[in-house]
């Protein structure tokens, strides 16, 4: 018996085969980093104060981690029911947002105390994070382009 596919099958195929490469690379490096920083990474945390930025930090720090687990879950373990697939994919995508608004938040507040509190930055800051926010909300995402 003699099995056809065609080039599009064996071009999502390989699609599919770099995809879990990629996740697998990037969950690989980043176990290797957290290994490597976990001692002074936890002596930070238990020695200093505990605030709403040292939650942040954690949130964006690990959030990221779940997302790959996630990620690596529904790559390597065969799943033929939809709605799983569905629930899985939805968790991926809230994480996702979680994980860049989380980060830009941070990277907001660690801007804003690099400028040494300056209310330029600060003006900056409140005026233009609702705008790019609307925008990127409004605006479609089109693959391809």
């Amino acid at each position: 018996m003699e099995t056809k596919y065609s080039s599009e099958d064996i071009a999502a195929a390989m699609s599919l085969q770099i995809y879990a490469h990629v996740y697998t690379s990037m969950a690989t490096l980043w176990v290797y980093e957290y290994a490597c920083s976990f001692q002074e990474e936890w002596t930070f945390l238990l020695q200093s104060r505990w605030t709403k930025v040292k939650g942040l930090y954690i949130a964006t720090r690990f959030v990221p981690f779940l997302l790959s687990i996630i990620h690596l879950y529904a790559n390597f373990i065969p799943n033929d029911d939809p709605a799983k697939c569905k629930v899985l994919m939805s968790i991926c995508s809230v994480l996702g947002q979680i994980s860049v608004s989380f980060s830009e938040f941070f990277f907001l507040l660690r801007t804003y105390a690099l400028w040494r509190h300056n209310r330029f930055v600060h003006v900056f800051i409140l005026a233009f994070t609702p705008v790019s926010c609307f925008l990127r909300s409004y605006m479609p995402y089109r693959a391809g382009e």
